[in-house]
């Protein structure tokens, strides 16, 4: 366990090295001059002598050599420089925009768990059954939906026909502010989860060890906890492959219903050519991916010790004369 405990963390530092190339690389290749663009950006007439001020003061005249060994400084240190736009700390910025991102995304995760485990695990009981077959087809109709069409579709049933909901969301607007966007991000994760946990709990249920159980007469409520645990591993796996795409619909999200978050943050600095941001929050979204597969790794490995086991050598053919 300890050996493979470094050798995931030295990948997972090397993958963290990868991240960092790849954004100063992305970076280097968007089109466009980023200067011009944001001095275009606050409204005002743009002057060769201002941009190359611009360039000057952003370090954006330097060899590119120079200006990836001051990135990569900068990202050991997440120190990633100033807005273009504004003018402000890139840190701060995340710091103002990362709370309610996170807030949001942990409460459509719970919604989810609080939702599909329970679904998952009535289909599993009776593989083949009415609520099997109509659990999954709903989820498969959610799973098989955008995030921006089911939220385009909660925004004109609850907030434009009936007015239960405000049209823009805030979350100092109490729960009414928070159900919609909550609802939205959580839809294709209550179905990933859902068909997962069905799925890990039949083919627990159906092992050799769990039918020994039941031959002891080992039934209902046991026989299924016995199966969750058995899918620990799998369920971490799935948990930290769901932060990926949390990450990407809090875009969508964010912007559909003008949710004050990073989502939102990015697409604005996006459209506004604002470098430095989009890099922070693209590495700051990496790191977070990053550090959720290396947690889930050794949570499996905690579990299940075998996961962590070098598969046995093969002996050559001069070992074996």
């Amino acid at each position: 366990m300890p050996r493979y405990a470094l050798r995931r963390l030295a990948a997972s530092l090397l993958t963290l090295f990868g991240v960092v190339t790849l954004v100063f690389v992305l970076m280097e290749l968007a089109p466009g001059d980023p200067a011009a663009a944001a001095r275009a950006a606050t409204g005002r007439a743009v002057s060769p002598e201002a941009v190359a001020a611009f360039r000057r003061l952003y370090g954006l005249d330097r060899p590119l050599p120079v200006r990836y060994a001051a990135w990569l400084s900068r990202a050991a240190t997440l120190d990633f420089g100033r807005s273009f736009l504004d003018g402000r700390p890139v840190t701060r910025r995340l710091a103002e925009s990362l709370p309610p991102t996170l807030a949001l995304n942990g409460l459509a995760l719970l919604a989810a768990l609080l939702v599909a485990v329970p679904s998952g695990v009535a289909a599993a009981r009776r593989p083949g059954g009415r609520f099997d077959r109509v659990s999954g087809f709903v989820f498969d109709l959610l799973f098989a939906t955008p995030a921006f069409v089911a939220g385009l579709l909660l925004l004109l049933v609850f907030s434009a026909r009936l007015r239960w909901t405000p049209l823009f969301s805030d979350p100092s607007r109490g729960v009414a502010g928070w159900v919609l966007p909550v609802a939205t991000l959580a839809l294709a994760s209550t179905a990933l989860i859902a068909r997962v946990v069905r799925s890990c709990v039949v083919a627990a249920l159906g092992d050799p060890a769990a039918l020994a159980a039941r031959a002891r007469g080992e039934r209902g409520a046991a026989a299924v906890r016995r199966a969750l645990r058995r899918s620990a591993g799998p369920f971490a796996a799935l948990g930290a492959s769901l932060v990926p795409s949390l990450a990407a619909g809090s875009v969508l999200v964010e912007r559909l219903f003008g949710w004050p978050g990073a989502g939102r943050l990015l697409a604005d600095a996006v459209f506004s050519r604002d470098v430095p941001v989009v890099a922070g929050l693209t590495l700051a979204t990496g790191l977070l991916v990053v550090a959720a597969g290396t947690c889930a790794d050794l949570l499996s490995a905690f579990i299940d010790p075998r996961t962590c086991e070098e598969p046995p050598r093969l002996s050559t053919a001069a070992e074996v004369r």
